[in-house]
């Protein structure tokens, strides 16, 4: 049979029709429909519907035509791969709910004081207390001496006192306006201490008392820890030695520091310290006229430009002088003399009026009478002078400060005859150029070392020395003017 079918191919083959028909054979064998399927069912690589897919290299089908078995337990963390970079900033969220104030920190230190702005327009004077009561005096200290009278910061006097029988510095603390209550605390006892003290408030509200080291010549300083000053801290501020047996006088400048006048013995100068600490425990000391014998009967107060002012008797030339500060510290200062009359200047006491100018009380020893310097400007280098009280040999240890009304109340001895009183003038304008004057104890020899201040209440209380009796007495006025049941009309 494949003989005869080889032979009519070969014989077909030979013929034209046979082999157009050989060759439509091969061409229908070579692109047979059904050459890429097994069994009609068409194949390919990857999964797809109606199709069958090939074995992999490892005779298994591929992962993605098995069906999902369960999944297996998660195997370990690995490790963490680099971080990429930070993404672009999201958009700012709602502010969150604030949370608890914290504990305050630790209080800085105190900046640096600025410069002393202008003197302000004078302003109104205060109500006139005019009570009609008499004057109210007290004895603060028997066997005592000198004295210092200041408002505490309580509104209470306050007043150092030389102990001249125990040589010693004490304070008396006042339980009411008048101190008709006191407590006393002795401050200092080593040695001859306590002589010409002078007491203010320091810029912690406690007293700040100057005063003399009589047996070793220094210039010492005593610091109240409390309103009462039953509690201090004793420092010594000029230990050279040579610091003299005169008048020294405290206040506070405008840095809130202690500055002290007084006395160089030695070379018989005027010098002024300048506290390093509120309690004054060290000082930075400057001779600030050293032209003479000048600087006994010092006071010092700080004027309207913020720099200290100091008033001073030139022994020399028994004149009144005066020392302008030109820094806070008084490292340097210039001096002028406001009166050149010869004999003045003894005792003087120095305050600042309401209108920012100094006015000095001090004793003309030439005529005996009480004098008043206002300053025309700052410095004080000049000055208009008047006699207050020409009454007889009157003047004598004079304090000055000025009253809630605006004008000075100036506090002095009446030396005159067999009166030895203590007298108070009350300044009837700012320059003092006229004044009241008025007997206020009279009881012996009494009005030696005063010392005016005013308290809380607006009124007038002095410390003074009783004579005749040895001791440290106060009065305080009922008024302005000092005057016992004053009347109105």
């Amino acid at each position: 049979m494949l003989s005869a079918a080889a032979l009519v191919v070969a014989v077909l083959g030979a013929t034209p029709y046979g082999g157009a028909a050989v060759n439509g054979v091969v061409k229908v064998a070579l692109f047979a429909k059904n050459a890429g399927k097994v069994g009609g069912i068409a194949a390919a690589r990857s999964p797809k519907p109606g199709k069958l897919v090939p074995l992999g290299k490892d005779g298994k089908f591929p992962i993605s035509v098995l069906p999902a078995g369960l999944q297996g337990p998660a195997g370990p963390e690995g490790s963490r791969g680099p971080a990429g970079p930070a993404g672009p900033q999201g958009a700012q969220g709602p502010q969150g709910v604030k949370g608890d104030t914290g504990a305050a920190g630790a209080t800085g230190p105190a900046g640096a004081v600025g410069p002393q702005g202008p003197p302000g327009p004078p302003g109104g004077f205060g109500l006139l207390n005019l009570g009609r009561g008499p004057v109210a005096k007290a004895t603060l200290s028997g066997n005592a001496a000198f004295s210092s009278a200041m408002s505490g910061a309580d509104g209470l006097p306050l007043v150092a006192i030389y102990d001249s029988t125990n040589n010693d510095l004490k304070v008396v603390h006042c339980g009411d306006a008048a101190c008709s209550a006191l407590t006393t605390t002795v401050l200092d006892t080593t040695g001859n201490v306590g002589r010409y003290p002078s007491a203010t408030v320091g810029a912690d509200g406690f007293g700040l008392i100057a005063y003399v080291d009589g047996t070793n010549g220094r210039l010492k300083v005593a610091h109240c820890t409390n309103l009462a000053c039953s509690s201090f801290a004793l420092g010594t501020i000029d230990s050279s030695g040579n610091v003299g047996d005169a008048q020294t006088s405290v206040t506070v400048g405008t840095d809130g520091l202690g500055l002290i006048s007084y006395y160089e013995g030695a070379g018989g100068n005027l010098e002024v310290a300048h506290c390093s600490n509120v309690a004054c425990s060290s000082a930075t000391i400057t001779p600030v006229d050293t032209a003479g014998d000048v600087g006994r009967s010092s006071s010092i107060a700080i004027g309207a430009d913020g720099l200290g002012l100091v008033s001073y008797l030139d022994g020399t030339n028994t004149q009144l002088k005066v020392a302008h500060c030109t820094d806070v510290t008084c490292s340097s200062s210039t001096s002028s003399t406001p009166d050149p009359a010869s004999a003045v200047g003894f005792d003087t006491s120095v305050t600042v009026g309401w209108d920012g100018l100094g006015l000095i009380s001090y004793f003309d020893n030439g005529n005996s009478d009480l004098k008043v310097a206002h300053c025309s400007d700052a410095a004080c280098s000049s000055a208009t002078t008047t006699t207050i009280d020409p009454s007889g040999n009157v003047g004598q240890y004079t304090s000055n400060t000025v009253g809630a009304d605006g004008l000075a109340v100036i506090s002095y001895f009446d030396n005159t005859g067999a009166n030895l009183d203590l007298k108070l003038a009350h300044c009837s304008n700012v320059a003092c150029s006229a004044a009241t004057s008025t007997v206020v104890d009279s009881a012996g020899t009494v009005g030696w070392s005063t010392s005016v201040t005013v308290g809380s209440d607006g009124l007038p209380f002095v410390s003074y020395r009783d004579v005749s009796n040895n001791s440290v007495k106060s009065a305080h006025c009922p008024n302005a003017f000092c005057v016992a049941y004053l009347r109105r009309r």
